[in-house]
């Protein structure tokens, strides 16, 4: 069965949000989501010298998660 398709907008609005129910999202950090093949990934980059690897971790598992469910427009 095919998954509903999202773009890259609505699928960045989509981390923010249930990121935002998490924890604050750092104003130094921003996401953007490419084509990866027949599906996409999720790019996170951060302004700064201090890496957050926390919120990279749970920005990448809401990412796979949501990856299962729709495919990019």
């Amino acid at each position: 069965m095919k998954k509903p398709s999202k773009t890259a907008g609505e699928l960045e609005a989509s981390i923010k949000v249930e990121m935002e129910d998490i924890c604050d999202w750092p104003t130094d950090m921003t996401i953007s989501i490419q084509p990866d093949g027949d599906s996409w990934k999720v790019a996170v980059s951060q302004e700064g010298s201090e890496d957050d690897a926390d919120r990279r971790e749970m920005i990448e598992q809401i990412a796979a998660r949501l990856k299962a469910e729709y495919d990019l427009k």
